[in-house]
């Protein structure tokens, strides 16, 4: 298995009124990075969002899903990318090798 960074950008899609006041009311306390359970970033017009989640996978596909299932919340037109964070780290030490 390998580790993998998973950035979700998208709309909020069919939020109930109680989801979009209680995102609106922890604006200020999102946190911005990767983790296992996932971080969300969003605006006060809680419209556009981005989530970071961060996993161990056997591909990239198993990575995105694991993201997609790791976030709550409705939404559209996402955009995903996913990072092979055992590739980059393999490359960087061939290089100095």
């Amino acid at each position: 298995m390998d580790t993998y960074r998973v950035i979700i950008r998208a709309r909020f899609d069919g939020l109930t009124d109680v989801q979009h006041e209680m995102l609106r009311s922890r604006v200020d306390a999102c946190e911005i990075g990767f983790s296992e359970r996932g971080s969300l970033a969003y605006d006060e017009s809680v419209s556009w969002f981005t989530f970071r989640f961060q996993t161990e996978a056997d591909d990239d596909t198993e990575a995105q899903i694991a993201a997609l299932d790791a976030l709550s919340y409705p939404f559209k037109n996402e955009t995903i990318g996913v990072t092979n964070l055992t590739e980059i780290s393999s490359r960087a030490l061939r290089r100095r090798g």
